[in-house]
């Protein structure tokens, strides 16, 4: 690897890999704005150097960390659909009559028994 911007980028992969494995969404976050400037910092060097193979080393960790980034949004969508799944169960469910209309079943709430 060549270049500051270019071993800063190395560095922030490792935190971002890190916050994904950890589900840690605000870090996450907080790393968009750094990574700009290191990518702008990075295309300043290319452009003087003239050297991109000096990101071949730094392939395989963007390749995973956007492996990561797929299944992290994969992973919250799944919850977003369960999450509206339940939501939809709480008004009951639907069904269909004897005629064949559809028709709604009301979920009964939870109840508490006490034994005597």
């Amino acid at each position: 690897m060549s270049g500051p911007a270019a071993l800063r980028l190395a560095a922030l992969l490792a935190r971002e890999k890190a916050a994904l494995l950890a589900g840690d969404m605000a870090e996450l976050g907080a790393l968009v704005s750094p990574k700009r400037e290191i990518l702008e910092g990075l295309e300043g060097e290319l452009a003087e150097t003239g050297a991109p193979a000096a990101l071949a080393e730094l392939e395989g960790d963007l390749a995973h960390v956007a492996r990561l980034l797929e299944a992290a949004l994969a992973g919250l969508r799944e919850g977003q659909a369960r999450a509206q799944a339940l939501r939809a169960a709480r008004g009951g469910f639907a069904t269909y009559d004897r005629e064949g209309r559809p028709s709604t079943a009301p979920a009964s709430g939870p109840t508490l028994r006490h034994k005597v």
